[in-house]
């Protein structure tokens, strides 16, 4: 009877000791499969980020030339800048009105105190580019920007819409930015010197 007993007990140990056993492989398991899949995540969380950056950093206009086209003597009704350029690193076609652009400078203003004077901005997008061939003011001309393709641009002061204030003046300067979305931006300083007609190269 006792020897019955203790085999019985023999069992119930192994029994136990098996359940246990492969409680741990289970728990083992599922923690070695949620490892694998945070490690997986962060992989592709990594090569998502490092995709994204090296687009960004792809996305970089080289600035070829930039001019004035022409300069109105009383405002800034009739002042327009010219900008020939390019993508010479774009993994990806980028849209052109994806690209922005804005203008700014000090208004001029000489009377009073200094801290009268304000801030000009003239602002539009790049949808009237052209290739180097066309016009650089056609709105129907392209939809996307390639990599490496030469393209030129005529900025209107006036925009947006009328309501571009920046005006260009001799014996003063500014800013031209360049902005692409989710990417770059490139920023180019200038001055307008007495005497600065049409053609004049405003990165001398």
């Amino acid at each position: 009877m006792e020897e019955r007993l203790w085999l019985n007990d023999k069992a119930e140990f192994a029994l136990s000791s098996m359940v246990t056993m492969i409680m741990i492989l289970l728990f083992s398991s599922i923690i070695a499969g949620m490892t694998l899949m945070m490690i997986e995540k962060a992989f592709s969380e990594s090569r998502s980020q490092s995709v994204e950056q090296s687009e960004t950093l792809n996305s970089v206009p080289y600035i070829l030339a930039f001019e004035i086209q022409t300069i109105d003597p009383v405002d800034n009704t009739n002042d327009q800048l010219y900008i020939a350029f390019k993508f010479p690193f774009a993994s990806n076609n980028i849209e052109d009105i994806t690209v922005k652009w804005a203008l700014m400078g000090d208004d001029g203003n000489t009377a009073g105190h200094p801290t009268f004077n304000m801030l000009d901005f003239s602002a539009g997008d790049f949808d009237l580019a052209t290739q180097i061939t066309g016009t650089g003011a056609d709105q129907n001309a392209l939809t996307e920007f390639e990599q490496g393709v030469y393209y030129h641009i005529i900025l209107d002061l006036t925009n947006p819409n009328g309501n571009g204030a920046y005006d260009l003046r001799e014996n003063y300067g500014g800013t031209l930015v360049i902005a692409i979305e989710n990417g770059r931006t490139t920023e180019l300083d200038f001055f307008v010197p007495s005497g600065a007609t049409s053609g004049y190269d405003l990165m001398s």
